[in-house]
């Protein structure tokens, strides 16, 4: 099996099997295409072009990173995805006389980041600009999107993924949805008001333009993709605009940047970790425990109310 086809035979193993999203295929196929490109290229030396998997060492990685030099966040990611195929390479294709390459090189440490978030005053902006929109319909569609999004916390691909079969209904409201989030794991979640209302007034505008018959429940209305899922570019384009309209950075403007809103929000209101975990849909506490360096006016409110001592002093 050549080169080329062995990064195919990993990205189709970590679709179906692994279970990974698109976007994480799409960024490890990057890495590792990059990698087979440098060691392929015309001015290098031909012992050294053109070598099959098995034979790059650790030594040849170092070098590779050293020319590139990358930022710190970009190298770990690199020998995250270097150790997956390499993985993939040792454990699935049964490759013999594969050197640990990727393992042994250390991944930088990490600084912690906080989470970019939007104020809820920004949200308000964007949602009233969506929906100010010349075409009465496109701009409901695109309000409804914003507030289901901020009001579940969704990643993008959860909410384009989402279909009819997996809301849960009571009294003839949706209360709940299922889930396919990372590594395919299904988890139940709560619709709060917000996403209850996003959703109903997003179901009857379906109903108005013909209801497609499609599974999907964000879909297409119009044109040539009628029925389709809506793509995440599309909406990332238009949070962009909607972004620049209630002056707004686009930068900070985004599904994911409404997802950390969500949680933030959360947080502030005085829920635990525990429970945002659980309804982002977190592997562990730890993905979520960033959220709580985010409430400074719940730690500067707790510190307040510390009982003062300095006026007993004397009495």
């Amino acid at each position: 099996m050549t080169t080329g086809n062995q990064i195919e035979a990993w990205a189709h193993y970590l679709t179906s099997e692994e279970g990974r999203s698109p976007a994480t295929v799409r960024e490890y196929l990057k890495d590792v295409r990059l990698l087979r490109a440098w060691l392929d290229a015309p001015e290098r030396p031909q012992p050294q072009r053109g070598r099959p998997w098995e034979d790059i060492t650790a030594g040849d990685l170092r070098a590779f990173l050293a020319q590139l030099n990358p930022a710190p966040r970009r190298s770990h990611r690199l020998v995250s995805s270097w150790r997956s195929f390499w993985r993939f390479l040792q454990g699935v294709q049964k490759l013999p006389g594969v050197q640990p390459g990727p393992a042994e090189l250390k991944r930088p440490k990490l600084p912690r980041r906080l989470p970019g978030t939007l104020s809820l005053q920004d949200v308000a902006k964007i949602l009233n600009v969506v929906y100010r929109d010349r075409s009465p319909s496109r701009g409901l569609r695109n309000w409804c999107v914003v507030a289901f999004l901020y009001g579940t916390g969704l990643r993008i691909s959860e909410m384009l993924s989402l279909t009819f079969d997996r809301i849960e209904y009571q009294d003839g409201q949706p209360v709940t949805i299922r889930v396919i989030g990372k590594g395919d794991k299904e988890r139940r979640l709560p619709l709060s008001p917000t996403a209850q209302t996003a959703l109903l007034r997003w179901l009857r505008e379906r109903r108005m333009h013909g209801n497609p018959v499609s599974p999907w429940v964000w879909s297409v209305l119009s044109g040539k993709r009628y029925g389709e899922p809506m793509q995440a570019r599309t909406i990332g384009k238009m949070l962009d605009v909607a972004a620049v309209r209630a002056g707004l950075d686009p930068a900070k403007v985004s599904p994911h940047k409404l997802r950390h809103t969500f949680a933030t929000a959360l947080v502030e209101s005085g829920r635990s970790l525990d429970e945002v975990r659980d309804l982002l849909g977190h592997e562990s506490i730890a993905t979520t425990q960033i959220y709580a360096h985010t409430s400074q006016q719940r730690t500067a409110a707790a510190a307040a109310s510390l009982p003062d001592v300095v006026g007993l002093v004397g009495q």
